[in-house]
């Protein structure tokens, strides 16, 4: 009767560990497996997402940059409505370099041709200059002309003696700025 009942005891045993290993352990080992299965997705996701967003950090540093460069330029390019004070600007530091303005002619508005739909944000004007003056005078225009507070260019220099001597000089040229439309 003793062996009965321990074999029984074993039995009863036997079958509680195995009840406990289908009905707890496995379901528990399972979900265990699946969880490190989605750890391991989410790692491998948020990898992703970080270097997604080291590139976007990366862009938002070029785009910065870019529009940096853009508000300065733009700080360079005048309004239409500050083209006068611009002109009047020129005639001034001619006359402060001691330079005669002969003629001081508009030319046809130059704005580049785009193959896309948007138009250049920006127009150019051309103005015909023809001065007279020393060498020396037309240095120091050009110098004041660097340092304006505008973006102006100057184009086709020609330059003449206006006589034998040529102790004055004839200077022919486009000027050149960029205005916002």
């Amino acid at each position: 009767m003793k062996i009965n009942i321990w074999i029984i005891l074993s039995i009863f045993l036997l079958l509680i560990i195995v009840g406990f290993y289908f009905l707890i352990y496995r379901p528990l080992d399972q979900e265990k497996t699946l969880l490190l299965e989605n750890i391991e997705t989410n790692r491998q996701t948020l990898l992703r997402y970080q270097a997604s967003y080291k590139k976007l950090l990366e862009e938002w540093d070029k785009f910065r940059e870019a529009l940096q460069r853009y508000s300065e330029l733009q700080e360079k390019l005048p309004l239409r409505e500050d083209l006068p004070k611009l002109l009047i600007y020129v005639e001034k530091i001619s006359r402060d370099s001691k330079l005669k303005i002969n003629s001081f002619k508009p030319l046809p508005s130059t704005t580049p041709k785009s193959d896309d739909k948007t138009p250049p944000p920006y127009e150019e004007y051309n103005y015909s200059i023809d001065m007279e003056g020393s060498y020396g005078g037309f240095l120091l225009f050009l110098s004041k002309i660097k340092t304006a507070p505008r973006l102006i260019l100057i184009k086709n220099l020609k330059i003449n003696p206006v006589n034998v001597e040529a102790s004055s000089l004839k200077y022919n040229f486009i000027l050149s700025t960029f205005i916002t439309r």
